[in-house]
């Protein structure tokens, strides 16, 4: 049975979340997308995969020093269908921005979604792969989007 896709009207105040990405985790991706590879790191003790990789397993708090490169593919996980901008006017063209489980690893990447023609046909688990800018420069805009690899 397929999933169902819910469309959650509201606004969610984004001020208490808090993110830190280690300085080294994100040093690695980044060099890694100069090369149009997706690095990370993998916990010796528990084989979890992580991207960007912290220094420090999350499950069984191990020093992670193993660097791995991961698939370019993935399943979507969650998506937000863009139909306006940030001031609520309507978009001529509305976008995607989604997560990504990349095949291997046990986090997700954000980014924006590609490929599709109506988005109420993109359904939650469809497959992707990573598309890159054509001239990588070491930067997080490398990995320019993810491109739907089925319809």
């Amino acid at each position: 049975m397929a999933q169902e896709t819910r469309i959650i009207e509201n606004t969610w105040d984004l001020t208490a979340y808090q993110w830190k990405i280690e300085s080294d985790a994100l040093d690695l991706f980044v060099k890694g997308l100069k090369d149009k590879k997706i690095l990370g790191r993998k916990c010796p003790q528990c084989g979890t995969v992580y991207v960007p990789g912290p220094t420090y397993c999350r499950k069984c708090f191990r020093d992670i020093d193993q660097v791995v490169e991961v698939s370019q593919e993935g399943a979507l996980d969650a998506f937000t269908v863009n139909l306006a901008d940030v001031k609520g006017t309507i978009v001529e063209h509305p976008y995607i921005t989604c997560t990504v489980k990349l095949d291997g690893t046990h986090s997700f990447l954000m980014g924006v979604l590609e490929g599709w023609t109506d988005w109420r046909s993109i359904k939650e688990g469809m497959r992707v792969k990573a598309v890159w800018k054509d001239v990588t420069q070491g930067a997080l805009a490398d990995l320019s989007h993810f491109q739907l690899t089925e319809k």
